[in-house]
């Protein structure tokens, strides 16, 4: 047991948060693939009419605005969502009779509850009439335990509805319908 806590040890002072801050964006092509997928632009110069139709586009998939500055064209909006899945309380139970059988206590835990908070800026691009838009979905999920964790959301078909409607909505916006 000292052997591995020692081991353990070693293994965890070789990298320093400060390492894995400074590796991240090491891979650009991963960087650029998000960024791809997160933008969006758009023919006009309106940035008022986006944040409009970004605002009625997220509250159309259920969102609740908490932050809004069309001076520097920001939204923030959010939504509660049930995280618990079947499969992974049945893996947490499995896991806690393993560990009493093997004569150890495990503390099982799983998702409970997620808040999905969706981050939207525009940019107007410079020497054109088009305007850049970014948004990115993240998700904070709290445990069974009260533990939470925050993870990105990378599914593409989530991004791909998203700016479907808000292209509706923009084209709906630029013709005052």
């Amino acid at each position: 047991m000292a052997a591995t806590l020692a081991v353990a040890i070693c293994l965890t002072a070789c990298q320093t948060p400060n390492d894995i801050a400074m590796r991240i964006g090491v891979a650009p092509e991963g960087a650029v693939k998000l960024r791809a997928l997160e933008t969006r632009r758009y023919d006009t110069t309106d940035q008022t009419a986006i944040l409009s139709a970004a605002t009625q586009t997220l509250q159309d998939l259920g969102f609740t605005l908490t932050e809004s500055s069309s001076e520097v064209g920001v939204l923030v909006a959010s939504k509660q969502r049930d995280a618990e899945e079947a499969g992974e309380v049945a893996g947490q139970v499995a896991l806690t009779i393993a560990m009493a059988l093997l004569g150890s206590y495990h503390n099982p835990d799983w998702a409970k509850d997620q808040t999905i908070v969706v981050t939207l800026v525009t940019t107007p691009i410079a020497n054109s009439k088009q305007v850049d838009v970014r948004v990115s979905f993240d998700r904070i999920i709290q445990t069974k335990n009260g533990l939470s964790r925050a993870e990105l959301i990378q599914d593409p078909e989530i991004y791909r509805e998203f700016f479907t409607k808000l292209s509706g909505g923009v084209f709906l916006e630029g013709h005052e319908i």
